[in-house]
């Protein structure tokens, strides 16, 4: 699934674009008619969690300055290394586009999350009109190219993966989006004290929201408090804070939490400079079968009883399970060096 950094990512591809009006169109979208964008002239795109917020307009007009504000950059600067592929920004290693491609096997499919209504028509009377692209688990978006057949499919065709829509635009170009959920909006949901990669990031919020009575990974997941962390970061974090994932946040002292959400942070910047960098990522534990340090990786699917269950990877010698009373506030060393809180006394911290 795509998490901040790859949309962040996308949001980057489709910027150029802006100031361009629309021409041509195209798709297999049941929900969002492709020629109601006919002729629209894509004004501003905006990136926000996991969601990307394209603005369309009846004509070549701008909105009110400063009523787009543009996503924070990351937190350092970053210097052009190596040029990433221009045309697609896929999934991270391991996941591939669900039409004709192989799928991950971080889901245990139990619906979706991301999923909402979708509005068949745009906003009546609405001038500014707003595209929501979800990308949900295997969503991508291709510029000036079409995603091609990988491998055969179950019924042996080589059929190459239909897009959702397609907008070719006045400068010559094109983009394609793949298994996206597409939906009108008045306006793009703007909330970036919860986003992770947003310079107004609530830690304190974060913080509050990890001290709750449920497992760690649960909370992480929370959109509402994270938004734009999905399953790598989950466990990435997880394993560089040498916290179990069933651990309850109550039972955290509150350094251990601010570790947790320190990774959060570093590790969502790196991959976001990474893909702008066009560095591969680097996983310590997610979809590993052994943690850097040797032990042997577990892997279970953990979530609500009434929600998505998602696949964990951990390492129960870096990650042991902590008692239900509240840790002490010493330090030790956690996966990767990373300071964390005790155990209470009488359990050892393997």
């Amino acid at each position: 699934m795509p998490e901040g950094p790859l949309v962040r990512k996308f949001h980057r591809l489709v910027s150029p674009f802006v100031g361009q009006q629309v021409v041509k169109t195209g798709g297999s979208s049941k929900k969002l008619q492709p020629a109601s964008l006919q002729s629209l002239w894509l004004q501003d795109t905006q990136v926000h969690g996991k969601k990307l917020f394209l603005r369309f307009d009846l004509d070549e007009e701008m909105g009110p300055p400063g009523s787009s504000p543009t996503p924070e950059p990351p937190q350092k600067e970053v210097q052009k290394e190596g040029a990433a592929d221009p045309k697609q920004v896929g999934e991270p290693s391991g996941q591939k586009t669900l039409d004709g491609s192989s799928q991950s096997a971080e889901l245990v499919p139990q619906g979706e999350d991301d999923s909402e209504y979708l509005e068949r028509d745009a906003p009546a009377g609405d001038a500014g009109r707003w595209l929501r692209v979800s990308f949900g688990l295997f969503g991508s978006i291709w510029v000036n190219d079409f995603s091609r057949a990988k491998k055969a499919n179950k019924r042996g065709d080589w059929r190459d993966p239909s897009p959702r829509l397609v907008l070719h635009f006045s400068g010559g170009g094109f983009l394609a989006f793949y298994n996206c959920q597409l939906s009108w909006s008045s306006s793009p949901v703007v909330t970036p004290t919860c986003d992770i990669l947003s310079e107004k990031f609530h830690r304190g919020q974060a913080l509050e929201a990890l001290g709750q009575a449920q497992p760690v990974c649960y909370t992480l997941l929370d959109q509402r408090y994270f938004s734009g962390l999905g399953n790598i970061i989950k466990n990435e974090a997880l394993y560089r804070a040498g916290i179990h994932p069933l651990s309850l946040g109550s039972v955290l002292s509150a350094s251990r939490r601010e570790v947790l959400v320190d990774h959060v942070v570093e590790f969502s910047t790196a991959w976001l400079q990474g893909k702008f960098q066009g560095r591969p990522q680097h996983t310590q534990v997610y979809q590993k079968e052994q943690c850097p340090a040797g032990h042997q990786v577990m892997k279970e699917a953990f979530g609500p009883e009434d929600g998505l269950q998602r696949l964990t990877w951990w390492c129960p010698q870096c990650q042991p399970q902590l008692s239900e009373e509240p840790e002490q506030c010493q330090f030790s060393e956690g996966a990767g060096g990373a300071p964390h809180g005790t155990l209470p006394l009488g359990e050892p911290d393997v």
